[in-house]
């Protein structure tokens, strides 16, 4: 059963989550409508929460798929009279979902060139092969390719075979200490170094789009100047983490380790003239990326620059079948959906109400900025053990905390910045929070309760560490 937990009468507590979704989104929606609309909010705004409660009990319980539930924001918003059928669909033409669609098509051609692969096995070869410095080589393969492929999911997919090959000569084929190690390493790190890099995940660019409605336009490089540096401490501090709280056993396979290394990277020959193709289209990109100051190009446009480059003939290494193998449609669709459901939490001033209500209901109109921050942050920790998915959380809360940051006559980039980076670098406490940890569970080698075991000291850290970035290393750079 893999973990899975069934009720007494032998339907499991997921049936039964997603059996009442539906019910009790309609229930919520129709409290909140017999309620009325409360003092100070429009009845726009009151719709608009009507809306926004039934389609976040259908994102927690997934009664519908994710991808329908955000289909059905637009069609609901128009019949409820709070947009325009136009305004309703704004979310889907969003420069935020090309860049997440480029970068779906970016990462189908590292993994079908098998450049990735490439790039983790040297890496791993010079890292070398005991048990320390392997958990090191995949967290230093994680912090490179998270530069060259904008998706977790097929960073995982790419190191996930790797790292059960090395274990199986390491560690054996069953569940040991080091495997656990090996497995929870490669979905944490993919995780923590997502932050600091714009395209890694997905909240990443949801987080632009909501500051960019903000009137704070945020460049791949001022992410990364802001991001990385936290990110890449808390990378290197999972892994600590992990070493101390699981350790792995004594082995003697240092040497079969590097003899298996050794050979993959054989079997694979000469790097072949795709993979140079890719690696320059890729580099490329992130040039303009990284130049996008003097180029003034924007980030999603170089982002499908690149992309239509590897479709090229003589110079591209894809088609439209590859592309469309890794392309997860549902990310696209919940980003689309998401961006439209805040947009009009937003316009109608329903996203203000509840940051209010949240402001002064927690009593947080007594407390410092760097205080503010770190309750925020708490916040959004404990949320992702409600929230299945980082992109239905971002599209759901980031609108919210935008709200709050506007209530507490605050730079918005204060709060939405590290509450992108908490919801996009950090869903590690549960199984479920991703679809990398959902793959690394899936192989039978962890239990449910690992997660946790390791997630929680990660969590707290984070807060930590962007506490002390935003009281130092943020307003140094004049952030606030």
């Amino acid at each position: 059963m893999n973990g899975t937990a069934v009720a007494s009468n032998g339907l499991s507590f997921e049936a039964i989550r997603r059996g009442v979704g539906a019910p009790l989104a309609v229930l919520v929606g129709l409290a909140i409508w017999a309620a009325g609309a409360p003092a100070g909010l429009s009845s726009e705004g009151h719709r608009a929460i009507i809306l926004f409660a039934g389609v976040f009990v259908l994102y927690l319980t997934e009664a519908l798929p994710l991808a329908v539930t955000s289909l059905v924001i637009a069609p609901a918003a128009v019949l409820l009279g709070i947009a325009t059928p136009a305004n309703s669909l704004s979310g889907f033409s969003s420069p935020s979902v090309y860049l997440i669609l480029g970068a779906f098509i970016l990462a189908a051609a590292m993994v079908k060139t098998r450049l990735a692969e490439r790039i983790t096995y040297e890496i791993l070869r010079v890292a070398g092969g005991s048990t320390t410095r392997v958990t090191l080589g995949v967290t230093l393969a994680n912090i490179v390719l998270a530069f060259l492929i904008p998706s977790t999911t097929a960073r995982t997919a790419v190191l996930l075979p790797v790292c059960l090959g090395i274990a199986a000569v390491m560690g054996g084929e069953g569940r040991t200490r080091f495997v656990v190690n090996l497995l929870l390493t490669l979905a944490f790190t993919n995780a923590t170094i997502s932050a600091g890099i714009l395209t890694a995940t997905v909240p990443n660019p949801i987080t632009i789009e909501f500051l960019a409605k903000a009137g704070r336009p945020v460049s791949y490089t001022d992410w990364l100047l802001y991001g990385f540096p936290p990110a890449l401490a808390m990378t290197f501090l999972t892994w600590f983490v992990i070493q101390r709280v699981i350790g792995a056993e004594p082995t003697h396979g240092e040497p079969l380790a590097r003899a298996v290394i050794a050979q993959r990277l054989l079997e694979m020959g000469r790097t072949t003239a795709a993979e140079w193709r890719t690696l320059a289209i890729f580099l490329l990109v992130v040039a303009g990326w990284v130049s996008q100051t003097w180029t003034k190009l924007d980030t999603t446009i170089v982002c499908l620059i690149g992309a239509g480059l590897l479709f090229l003939p003589k110079i591209g290494v894809i088609n439209w079948s590859d592309a469309n193998r890794e392309i997860s449609w549902q990310v696209v669709l919940v980003c689309g959906g998401g961006i439209t459901l805040g947009d009009l939490l937003i316009k109608t001033g329903a996203a203000a109400w509840i940051a209010n209500a949240i402001f002064h209901g927690l009593g947080l109109n007594g407390l410092s900025l760097l205080a503010l921050l770190l309750v925020v942050m708490v916040i959004l920790q404990a949320l992702h053990l409600i929230f299945v998915g980082t992109t239905a959380m971002a599209t759901g809360i980031l609108p919210i905390v935008l709200a709050l940051a506007q209530t507490a006559n605050v730079d918005p980039r204060v709060l939405l910045l590290p509450a992108g980076m908490i919801i996009g670098g950090y869903p590690v406490l549960m199984f479920y929070n991703t679809l990398p940890n959902i793959i690394v569970y899936g192989s039978g080698r962890l239990t449910v309760w690992d997660f946790p075991k390791v997630g929680v000291p990660i969590s707290l850290l984070a807060c930590l560490v962007y506490a002390i970035c935003a009281a130092t290393y943020w307003r140094w750079l004049g952030m606030f």
